[in-house]
């Protein structure tokens, strides 16, 4: 009786419009389809599927956990473009982060503005209701936002340990990026950087790389500005709290930082504003050290 079910099933398979198509055009139509869960999908629905499902080169992924997907995510050995997006530190605050890494984390930034307004005085983002001078609010959202700025390096270190991780078991891979649903921080790798971390994930073992993982920076340098105003856009940010986290051997380096595109800001809209923003702090703290 199986047998038979399975003949049916077999000569069903073999009658329908797909099976008609050569594997090269199933390929590309499968090629288009992305999306991961998707792509499990079309993965189960046979034999023929399953291998052709394997040979795509683009995945993208969004979801909870990317651990609960990686096992998945490795047999596809002719990945060359993965994109991944996980859920983003929801908390009411608005901030923005960026990471420099190599085959490590080097230095992460983090910018907190209570509130953004265009040149015409309309806030963009937060109320405008902040009240600057009140000492105690300032101290307490310093906290939080302190927290805030750790949350940022520990999921930046994940998101580094998970980079690491498929530049390792995906050995076509040509560029790969992660970010977060609320597009307020960005990993990727592609070109020369992704060719020099290939080589030193490969010259390394994995208990190696483990231990190449960094949990607590060296230094952790921060300021309050009360108004900043940004003078090629003419936006002003209002009770703006910047942290520079730097790890050991990597302190000071300012330019190569601004310079790096890996860990940049992830929303194009909001990309040139908040790099503004660091670039006239930085200078701000130039200022003060010269």
């Amino acid at each position: 009786m199986k047998k038979m079910l399975k003949s049916r099933k077999e000569d069903a398979d073999a009658s329908s419009p797909f099976s008609r198509l050569p594997d090269e055009i199933v390929r590309e139509i499968i090629n288009k389809i992305i999306d991961l869960k998707s792509l499990c999908f079309c993965y189960l629905v046979s034999r023929r599927f399953s291998s052709i499902v394997l040979q795509v080169d683009a995945i993208a992924f969004t979801g909870e956990s990317f651990a609960s997907a990686i096992s998945f995510f490795i047999m596809f050995r002719g990945l060359k473009y993965v994109c991944i997006e996980l859920p983003s530190i929801d908390n009411g605050f608005l901030f923005k982060w960026k990471v420099k890494f190599g085959s490590s984390i080097e230095s992460l930034i983090c910018l907190l503005p209570d509130s953004v307004c265009d040149k015409d005085g309309v806030y963009l983002y937060g109320n405008g209701d902040e009240e600057e001078d009140d000492i105690g609010l300032i101290h307490e959202f310093f906290g939080l936002k302190h927290q805030i700025s750790s949350m940022c390096l520990e999921e930046a270190i994940l998101w580094h340990m998970m980079l690491l991780y498929l530049v390792k078991y995906l050995p076509m891979l040509e560029e790969v990026s992660i970010t977060d649903s609320g597009r307020r921080g960005r990993l990727s790798l592609s070109g020369k950087k992704l060719i020099e971390v290939k080589e030193w994930v490969h010259s390394n073992s994995a208990s190696e790389i483990e231990r190449n993982r960094i949990e607590d920076p060296d230094i952790v340098r921060y300021c309050y500005i009360p108004v900043l105003k940004l003078p090629v856009s003419g936006y002003v940010m209002k009770g703006v709290t910047f942290f520079v986290m730097e790890m050991k051997d990597h302190q000071g380096e300012y330019d190569s930082f601004m310079n790096s595109e890996d860990g940049g800001f992830e929303d194009k809209d909001e990309a040139a504003l908040y790099t503004e923003a660091v670039k006239e702090i930085f200078e701000k703290i130039r200022r003060l050290h010269t």
